[in-house]
């Protein structure tokens, strides 16, 4: 796996973080019975304390030509308790337990540990860590969006993010819902390439312990940063 594979993948996983987390406090927002898009967001967090699911990933250069096919598993338990693993065609692991983030690569036989505040080093991440309203950073409304243009998803009901920062990782990043699950995920990034995620097996509410989000680092593995960051 080259570095900027996981580049990549560090941009896509601070995005999934902005969607899945930092929108705790989106249900206070003081616009949301005026918008349509609110109110589907809103339903979507309100509803879904916790998920687990599978997902397929694809990412596509400005071509639309597909430089990378990847899958995993996703569980998140709000606030900020998450794990995000890819299984193929490259093993790597996103961790946290509120405070402590470790991200394993198992090609490199590495894992970084840092806190979940510093974890990211780029604005969505700072979206993360401050837990800002996510109007401060997006302007939100609803679309529509051809079949073609979804490979046949236009049957989900689309909420569309619009950054508002230029140097932003992603310029806009397109949620898809059917019955208030988040079912498709659209992020376009600032180099012309788009990244979709195709979520299935989709559990909601589901208990999760704290202690499932703490990883244990294996035997032999290289460790970057402080165990005392936990």
């Amino acid at each position: 796996m080259t570095r900027t594979t996981i580049g990549i993948k560090s941009k896509i996983f601070s995005c999934l973080l902005i969607t899945f987390i930092s929108l705790n406090s989106f249900v206070q927002a003081e616009n949301l019975k005026n918008s349509i898009a609110n109110t589907t967001l809103n339903q979507f967090y309100d509803r879904t304390q916790s998920m687990q699911a599978d997902f397929e990933q694809l990412i596509r250069d400005s071509h639309g030509k597909i430089i990378e096919h990847s899958y995993g598993q996703l569980i998140f338990s709000r606030p900020d308790k998450f794990i995000f693993e890819y299984n193929e065609p490259v093993e790597q692991k996103y961790v946290s337990n509120s405070k402590t983030l470790w991200i394993y690569d198992v090609e490199l036989e590495q894992v970084n540990i840092k806190s979940l505040d510093d974890g990211m080093g780029d604005s969505p991440a700072l979206l993360l860590s401050s837990n800002t309203n996510v109007y401060k950073h997006y302007d939100v409304k609803n679309i529509k969006l051809s079949a073609q243009s979804l490979n046949k998803g236009n049957s989900l009901q689309w909420v569309q993010l619009t950054s508002k920062n230029e140097e932003g990782t992603f310029e806009k990043v397109l949620l898809g819902f059917k019955h208030h699950r988040l079912m498709k995920m659209k992020m376009f990034d600032n180099f012309g390439q788009t990244t979709e995620l195709s979520f299935s097996n989709i559990q909601l509410n589901k208990p999760f312990s704290n202690q499932q989000f703490n990883f244990v680092v294996p035997e032999g593995i290289d460790v970057i940063g402080s165990e005392n960051t936990q």
